[in-house]
């Protein structure tokens, strides 16, 4: 087939393949057993048997649906009967057979394509969930950097201020400034020893 399909899904559908091919040969017996005028029980007795064996083929592809209408045409070819109403239930149990069969192949192939679509789906949100995280641990990153530069920029230790001058208290009115440096020692006459001049 041209569409892709998973390796089970191949399988099956090659397997449901083959049974189309295998209507073209049941539809041929039930034409026999029909225009048969003798012996035409033979050819009813090989539809069924073959008809069994489908059915059991089918119930191990686990394709339950297609087993039970096998086995239920068997039955219908095993039993006895008018050979004409026999022959048109048997044709139109072939052709529902073969309807069903068409079927169970599209679905499996739209299962399939719905399954790969689901998947695909999936990835895609992983990968977008992905992206978000990635992208949300980069912007964390850029703000955790932004920080250390803001800190770094700012001065840790700042000069110290100058410590202020002692005040002094304020003269009182009409004091005299107080002088910074000490006044000099005042002079003292000295007489020279000796008698004293007498006076006339």
């Amino acid at each position: 087939m041209a569409q892709k399909l998973s390796a089970k899904s191949q399988e099956l559908v090659d397997y449901l393949e083959t049974l189309m091919r295998e209507m073209d040969h049941f539809a041929a017996l039930v034409e026999q057993f029909a225009g048969a005028k003798s012996r035409a029980d033979q050819y009813s007795s090989q539809l069924s048997r073959e008809l069994a064996q489908l059915r059991q083929k089918a119930m191990m592809r686990n394709v339950g649906f297609v087993a039970d209408s096998a086995g239920q045409l068997s039955v219908a070819a095993s039993r006895g009967g008018s050979p004409m109403m026999k022959a048109r239930v048997l044709r139109d149990g072939v052709v529902a057979l073969r309807a069903l069969i068409e079927r169970t192949i599209k679905g499996v192939v739209q299962a399939d394509e719905g399954e790969k679509r689901e998947k695909e789906f999936q990835a895609q949100k992983a990968a977008k969930a992905q992206a978000e995280a990635v992208k949300r641990r980069v912007l964390e990153e850029e703000a955790k950097e932004a920080a250390k530069s803001a800190a770094a920029a700012v001065p840790t230790t700042e000069a110290p201020a100058p410590a202020p001058r002692p005040a002094t208290a304020p003269p009182a009115a009409g004091a005299a400034p107080a002088s910074k440096a000490p006044a000099p020692p005042a002079r003292v006459a000295v007489k020279p020893a000796g008698p004293s001049p007498v006076k006339p």
